[in-house]
């Protein structure tokens, strides 16, 4: 009896063991190659330390995300866990908030760019994961040979300044140009947000408030810019030059472009460079991008799913285990600085992170902004058509009004 009662017995505690765990399904798109592994080993960590909790991982596009995003609550199939990079109106519904589980004061250890776009009224419906940076890129070897002591970090040259010493470098280092330029429309956008110009108001009720006048004036400096210190054609169109190469190739003094740049340069730069400072107009910014993680409320597992997103983005251990592989920023302030494996590495990724914790919060709100899906293509064609001398720079900005108004109009459909 006492036998038969001790195998009864480890039954049923097997049985509740097995009732008790849960496998969470996980949507997720890859911005990297790489990061189809790093998503698997940080599920199996997280699995390791937690044996209750298992994952499905399904690898999604992250064109389209959206619909699917639709699809899926139309079915009543949504997962329990997803990375997004915004949080659209018609799934906000179903979005579980975490602050009753979290508390009201989560999103306070994050960058706070990001975790704007995380709030819905009194609710946090998103957790920040990862981000990234827009800035310049110096050839410090350049400086060195014009005798142009760098600023710190925190002390940035006015673009006025920067310009004049890029030059002197250039020509002291027999370099070509001073600078070259990402032709892309978030490289753009930075430098109006380095002006004080925006396109949305960085909280709802969203409105345009992209100034006509002031916007005008700053798009006319950035031509300027392109017409005297980049390659001819850079932003026109016309001119074949690859903007990393030349840099690369010690033959631009300054590069814009991202964080995403550093490992590359690590690697493949032989000279010394260095991540910033970005040059300000009248305010210091670079733009904040990055992604979130949700969960969702139709979930039969969102308690365990609440768990797993506060590891990973409020934990030591899974911001790391998440961003040291990618060469991605850490989201969470919090945590201690990341030793990504090479000074140099770190030593910038760190730079850029101070850069994005000095710049203004509508650095990141009009990157969040659902709306602004919409705006990106309009903002590069009317940039480019300016340098090509087929629109003034008041038409490309009337016409960046008008692409960003009619998507807030969609969007609030």
């Amino acid at each position: 009896m006492k036998l038969q009662y001790a195998v009864t017995t480890g039954i049923l505690a097997l049985m509740a063991g097995q009732a008790s765990a849960s496998e969470l399904n996980v949507m997720w798109y890859l911005s990297s190659d790489a990061e189809e592994q790093v998503i698997k080993d940080v599920l199996a960590t997280y699995t390791e330390a937690h044996p209750e909790t298992t994952f499905n991982l399904q690898i999604v596009p992250y064109d389209g995300i959206d619909n699917r995003f639709a699809q899926l609550a139309s079915a009543g199939s949504l997962p329990d866990i997803s990375k997004t990079s915004s949080m659209r109106p018609f799934i906000r519904p179903y979005l579980t908030d975490l602050a009753p589980t979290l508390g009201a004061d989560f999103l306070d250890q994050f960058n706070q760019g990001l975790a704007a776009g995380a709030k819905l009224g009194d609710q946090i419906i998103a957790a920040p994961l990862d981000l990234t940076a827009i800035g310049m890129l110096l050839n410090v070897d350049a400086f060195n040979e014009a005798g142009i002591e760098i600023p710190p970090i925190d002390q940035p040259w006015t673009w006025d300044e920067f310009l004049a010493n890029a030059k002197e470098a250039s020509e002291a280092a027999g370099i070509r140009y001073p600078l070259v330029w990402d032709v892309s429309a978030s490289r753009w956008l930075t430098f109006e947000f380095q002006y004080g110009n925006h396109i949305f108001s960085e909280e709802e009720p969203y409105e345009v408030v992209f100034d006509q006048d002031k916007a005008t004036a700053t798009l006319d400096k950035f031509m300027e810019i392109a017409e005297g210190y980049m390659p001819a054609g850079l932003f026109s169109g016309s001119s074949s030059d690859n903007p990393k190469s030349l840099f690369l190739n010690n033959q631009a003094v300054a590069w814009m472009s991202g964080s995403w740049q550093v490992p590359s340069l690590a690697a493949d730069a032989d000279f010394t460079w260095s991540a910033g400072p970005t040059p300000y107009g009248t305010v210091q910014s670079s733009m904040v991008g990055g992604d979130y993680v949700v969960g969702f409320n139709t979930s039969e597992h969102a308690d365990e799913a609440t768990a797993f997103i506060e590891w990973l983005t409020a934990t030591e251990e899974g911001q790391t285990a998440f961003n040291k592989p990618l060469f991605l920023i850490p989201a969470n302030l919090d945590i201690p600085a990341i030793d990504y494996g090479d000074a140099k590495v770190s030593e910038a990724l760190q730079r850029f992170q101070a850069e994005l914790t000095a710049s203004p919060v509508y650095a990141a709100t009009d990157q969040g902004n659902p709306a602004m899906q919409y705006v990106w293509d309009p903002i590069i064609q009317s940039v480019n058509q300016v340098a090509a001398g087929q629109m003034s720079s008041a038409d490309a900005i009337a016409k960046i009004r008008k692409a960003a108004e009619d998507a807030l109009a969609a969007d609030a459909q």
